[in-house]
């Protein structure tokens, strides 16, 4: 019966996260439905807590195999970079126009080179630095284009290694998230879909490694492999 009990939860879990996920698609993709953006995270971080109980009732509760929270682990990952590559490319909160290749012309060329492209380091980093501290740029300017962007990318610093064994070697981890976010920053000069800048490399790179050498400390990567069973 007890079972039978647990079995029932664990459908529960993975179902209910199904159609929070679908609902949230379907905001996505319907212009009239206006959720911000820290709604939406939310839904997503119910839907991974969902999954990740419906995994651990049927692997402590039913000592199914311990391969379930591995699949979980590649599901949260997926989430997760789709859900980058939403906010970078098409939240309308940001000013991003989706992937919608520009019309290009001189002018509007012109424009974007002026104003959400650099290819020089650390300019974006020093001006947003400087004119918050000289009090021309406020707080939620700086946190989003500083701050967010270090550690935007910091969670690839855990999924990567966990679930590709290639990257537990720093260079190969190093080179993947280099690709990923030079998809990223040159599908937004492509669109014209937000900021084209070495800043964002530099900064979402920077973040990802901070987190990937911190899960190297030998307590913290037990803690981890602790709280998705590896362990």
């Amino acid at each position: 019966m007890k079972n039978k009990l647990y079995i029932f939860l664990s459908i529960i879990c993975y179902v209910v996260s199904f159609f929070i996920l679908l609902f949230c698609i379907k905001i996505r993709l319907t212009p009239n439905i206006n959720l911000n953006t820290s709604s939406r995270l939310t839904l997503l971080l119910i839907v991974c807590v969902l999954i990740y109980l419906g995994g651990l009732i049927l692997i402590k509760k039913l000592d199914y195999n311990k391969k379930i929270l591995k699949v979980n682990l590649i599901i949260y990952f997926l989430i997760y970079t789709v859900t980058i590559f939403s906010l970078t490319l098409f939240d309308e909160i940001y000013g991003r126009q989706g992937l919608i290749i520009i019309d290009w012309d001189k002018d509007l060329l012109n424009q974007y080179l002026e104003s959400s492209f650099n290819i020089i380091p650390f300019n974006t980093i020093k001006l947003f630095t400087q004119g918050y501290m000289n009090g021309i740029v406020n707080y939620k300017n700086f946190s989003v284009n500083i701050i967010g962007n270090l550690l935007a990318f910091m969670p690839y610093g855990i999924f990567l290694p966990l679930i590709f064994k290639s990257t537990n070697k720093y260079y190969r981890f190093l080179i993947t998230m280099i690709l990923i976010v030079v998809i990223i920053e040159l599908l937004q000069f492509v669109t014209m879909s937000g900021s084209c800048d070495i800043d964002d490399l530099i900064l979402n790179v920077l973040g990802a490694t901070i987190i990937y050498w911190v899960s190297r400390i030998k307590l913290i990567n037990l803690l981890i492999k602790k709280v998705f069973l590896f362990e």
